[in-house]
């Protein structure tokens, strides 16, 4: 039984979370708490975000859900179950969970803690060169460098357009 430390983002219904947010809040811990989930942060992410495309869910269409994160720790085994339950939550559009990797718990739980402003979890990101895809190693030869002259430009893009006269009919 491994505890790991688990991030879940949820888009909520915003109008069900404009008439009674503490309860929707509520159920989402009590779920968790239900499967013996220890929660270490909860908060709200983004309130009233505009979705990038309309979800239909319940015969009604959402353009906004009100974001609400939650940090915690449970028994790995109980996951699957958890999010099993949240299908039947009414006041849940989607959610997504990642599992937070040792390394960055401590970094991440305190950007959750103290962060004051919305969307506090991207800019924990922002100091590590990994994080902005620096030091990936590719296969791509040419994002290595091999088979170029080091400090020579790179060789000029291909367009579509031939340059030279046109082709006889």
């Amino acid at each position: 039984m491994t505890i790991a430390l688990y991030e879940t983002l949820f888009a909520l219904d915003s109008t069900k979370v404009a008439a009674d947010t503490d309860g929707v809040k509520t159920a989402l811990h009590n779920n968790l708490e239900k499967y013996g989930a220890e929660i270490l942060v909860a908060r709200p992410w983004d309130e009233n975000g505009k979705l990038a495309y309309p979800i239909r869910k319940q015969n009604v269409t959402h353009k906004k859900a009100y974001f609400y994160i939650i940090y915690y720790k449970m028994e790995s085994t109980k996951q699957a179950d958890f999010e099993g339950d949240l299908r039947i939550n009414e006041s849940l559009i989607r959610q997504i969970t990642s599992r937070v990797d040792p390394k960055w718990a401590e970094t991440i739980l305190d950007l959750a803690k103290n962060e004051t402003g919305s969307r506090f979890a991207i800019k924990g990101m922002a100091d590590d060169p990994s994080a902005t895809g620096e030091g990936i190693i590719s296969n791509d030869p040419l994002s290595r460098g091999m088979g170029m002259d080091d400090g020579a430009p790179p060789p000029p893009r291909r367009s579509r357009r031939m340059d030279g006269p046109e082709k006889p009919e």
